[in-house]
């Protein structure tokens, strides 16, 4: 197996690559930005109305309009990293040393937020006896508004004035997760319809609806009951 074929063995594992030079470093980019699904004019119409609720919310809040401000925050102590934990798992690109665009990243509050999601989750699972092993995919953070124009241009499920630019969103694969931290996907893996368990993500779906009704976040369910469906949470500024 040649250096191309093995990073495009480990990217469809979910698992770290470590790179030698730029070619290989270009190849795995290109895997991972047109990995994902190109959104179509239905896809934004589903998803308008929820949005503007959380741009409202966040809409007197500065966007990180390049990589170097998040940096420069990073440095200052102003963003909470995130790392995988006994609940959830960050995908390879946010993992990984070898990218800079994806900063696993996000101010603290919206941290929190984020485990305590993972925390409610894993007590529901729990109590339905699911297996221990199973981690929620952490797919999207912190980005820039420079990063964001670059998905619009793609064609991908992006809209300008994300509040992922201004760190308070974050993304959670709706059909995948991590099993013994190797990845369970319908994109990716060969068996996925025989090992998938569906009530992991409807109980991860009980999770944001309940934080919805205390007010404590917004979520949008991207590409619903598909290959590439996916839950985008946004903090409420208001919550207390």
């Amino acid at each position: 197996m040649n250096k191309s074929d093995e990073i495009k063995k480990k990217f469809l594992e979910g698992t770290l690559i470590s790179l030698s030079n730029e070619e290989d470093k270009n190849l795995l980019k290109d895997l991972l930005f047109t990995s994902n699904k190109k959104a179509k004019e239905q896809d934004f119409n589903s998803i308008k109305s929820d949005v503007e609720n959380e741009k409202n919310w966040w809409v007197n809040s500065p966007a990180y309009e390049n990589l170097n401000q998040i940096i420069s925050d990073i440095n200052n102590g102003n963003l909470v990293e995130i790392n995988s934990d006994e609940n959830l798992k960050l995908i390879m690109r946010l993992e990984s040393d070898e990218f800079t665009e994806w900063q696993p990243y996000l101010p603290k509050e919206t941290a929190l937020l984020l485990k305590k999601v993972g925390q409610r989750w894993r007590e529901k699972m729990r109590a339905e006896n699911l297996p221990e092993e199973i981690k929620l995919a952490i797919t999207n953070l912190l980005i820039s508004r420079e990063y964001q124009k670059d998905l619009i241009s793609r064609g991908k499920l992006a809209l300008e004035g994300s509040s992922h630019s201004k760190g308070q969103s974050f993304d959670i694969d709706g059909c995948g997760y991590y099993l013994n931290n190797k990845s369970v996907n319908p994109r990716q893996t060969g068996n996925y319809d025989k090992i998938y368990i569906k009530r992991v993500h409807k109980i991860l779906k009980e999770v944001l609806e309940e934080l919805k009704n205390e007010n404590a976040l917004n979520f949008i369910q991207e590409f619903p009951n598909s290959n590439n469906q996916s839950f985008h949470a946004t903090r409420n500024p208001n919550y207390k």
